[in-house]
């Protein structure tokens, strides 16, 4: 007779994170942590699952989230747990919800987040206390933060639109020294979005040095992703060759029909940088479209002194007209700082007028009868500019480009929510409730653009390698017990830009932290999540 365990998986197919290929083994853990992994593992359990058909594979690692707006409200994280993610990176494009402005400018940052549609009540003041306010929830996942630069410029010096004066840079300084002695992993930038498009490269520098002796990671949604992306890519990599830290280029991809061409020239700029031994690498989500916030689609200018700036001056006729004469073009395309877009293009994901959700700019100015652009511009200011998107302005090849580089890994690019029984609020991107399951459906099992274990790599191995997360992302004795099982056969997405409040199909369970969070394909509320310093795994 073996010995007991806490959990005993048998049969299945065990795709370890490192690239290998599957074996079959039985998968033991004892507490949180794997205990043994082969064939000859036995015992008596207190719970055995029976794994036949499936692979056995490390939770996946979400390399790119902004669950960190939506987990004090939503800490099941439901939509990424479903999916096979155990474990989310958070404080992605620029912004975390710490640290918090002093003064009259203390709400600037719930005003922030008002705008991705997140409900942000901030108690706490700095970045430790944030992470310590979300430890008290019953996580679903664990939790990897990053701060972002953004939320640091406005904790120092508002939503000015300008480069930082000295005392302004030293004050970002001590915040993010502040934020990486409290367990923040590095910090990230969101160069296409005040306050952080207001920098130069020279504060994106001093930033990064600031944080390498900590061992941080710079983690970057470039200046732009359409006519100006090999730029922007060339960017970053400065900033991790001066500083000498680790770079990586959020969700690349090349935005814009007339920019899809530039990709290459991206990745090719990673394999570059990669030749002279520097340490760049880059993430990317299974979809030929985008999402973000609607004021997205302004010129910078107009986000000069935050959101309460913006609403007034979409009030002003003369400052309407500049923008669209600065930004139409021929009527039904639009020049904004990622790239030109055609009104049928974007659709309205989220605002408080729900009969909106789902139609694109061509149709709301169709129910209105009057320009796309006078629409955009009038929904904006109604809706204080909390108003998201969903843009189609990729290439599908490119899509499969990016996921198949082996510099780049999985992530959404998305938040945490809740589906279950009954209407829900908004229509997100699907991403958020399908990423991993469409990358093992639609790209390694249909169209067989990647091998399976090299897909599982890409969401584990790879990721928990990149965030130095120690006794992560393998499955292997002494690592965490965080586990998916899927039947590579049937795992798919079900989430679809009409009705994405959908879970996957095929994951029949996961487990967090030794804990089964999903069984037979039920959610179980079960707090089995942590929050993840830097170096402690």
């Amino acid at each position: 007779m073996g010995r007991a365990w806490s959990v005993l998986i048998t049969g299945g197919l065990v795709i370890d994170g490192s690239g290998a290929p599957g074996v079959p083994a039985n998968v033991a853990v004892e507490g949180d942590r794997i205990a043994a992994v082969g064939p000859e593992v036995r015992g008596e359990a207190g719970l055995t699952l029976d794994a036949a058909g499936l692979a056995v594979t490390p939770g996946f690692i979400d390399a790119h989230s902004h669950s960190d707006f939506f987990l004090l409200d939503c800490p099941s994280a439901e939509s990424k747990v479903r999916q096979g993610a155990t474990t989310e990176v958070v404080g992605m494009c620029g912004f975390s919800p710490a640290p918090v402005p002093d003064g009259p400018d203390r709400t600037a940052l719930e005003r922030m987040a008002a705008t991705l549609g997140a409900p942000l009540r901030t108690d706490w003041a700095s970045f430790a206390g944030f992470l310590e306010r979300l430890g008290t929830r019953p996580l679903g996942v664990n939790v990897v933060p990053f701060v972002g630069h953004g939320t640091l410029r406005l904790a120092a010096m508002g939503g000015a639109a300008r480069t930082s004066a000295p005392a302004e840079l030293h004050a970002m300084e001590r915040l993010l020294e502040e934020a990486m002695e409290a367990g923040a992993f590095g910090f990230s930038t969101g160069l296409v979005y005040p306050p952080g498009a207001y920098a130069d490269t020279d504060e994106l520098v001093a930033l990064a040095r600031a944080m390498a002796r900590h061992g941080g990671l710079y983690f970057s949604h470039v200046r732009g992703e359409a006519e100006t992306l090999e730029t922007a890519v060339s960017e970053a990599i400065t900033v991790g060759e001066r500083a000498g830290v680790g770079v990586q280029v959020a969700h690349v991809k090349a935005a814009g029909r007339e920019n899809w061409h530039r990709l290459d020239r991206a990745l090719a700029l990673l394999d570059g940088a990669a030749a002279l031994g520097l340490d760049v690498m880059a993430d990317a989500y299974p979809y030929a479209a985008g999402s973000t916030t609607m004021v997205n689609l302004l010129p910078g200018w107009t986000q000069d002194g935050a959101v309460e700036a913006l609403v007034r001056r979409l009030a002003e006729p003369a400052t309407r007209a500049r923008i669209v004469a600065e930004c139409e073009r021929a009527g039904d395309r639009w020049q904004t700082p990622s790239g030109v877009v055609g009104w049928d293009e974007v659709l309205v994901s989220t605002c408080s007028r729900r009969e909106l959700e789902g139609l694109s700019l061509s149709d709301l100015a169709r129910r209105q009868g009057r320009p796309a652009a006078e629409a955009m511009l009038d929904l904006l200011r109604e809706e204080g500019g909390a108003v998201s998107m969903v843009r189609f302005n990729q290439s599908e090849d490119n899509v499969v480009k990016a996921l198949c580089h082996p510099r780049v890994m999985i992530g959404s690019d998305s938040i945490a929510l809740l589906a279950g029984p009954g209407p829900h609020a908004g229509r997100p991107h699907p991403r958020t409730y399908g990423t991993f399951p469409r990358v093992l459906g639609a790209y390694v099992r249909e169209r067989k653009a990647l091998p399976l274990e090299t897909a599982v790599h890409k969401m584990t191995g790879m990721p928990a390698a990149r965030l130095g997360l120690g006794r992560r992302g393998l499955v292997r004795p002494g690592y965490f017990a965080d586990l998916a099982l899927f039947d590579p056969a049937a795992v798919r997405d079900e989430a679809t830009f009409v009705d994405p409040h959908r879970y996957p199909a095929g994951i029949p369970y996961v487990i967090v932290n030794g804990q089964v969070v999903v069984d037979r394909g039920r959610m179980r509320q079960v707090a089995a999540g942590r929050v993840c310093a830097r170096g402690a795994g």
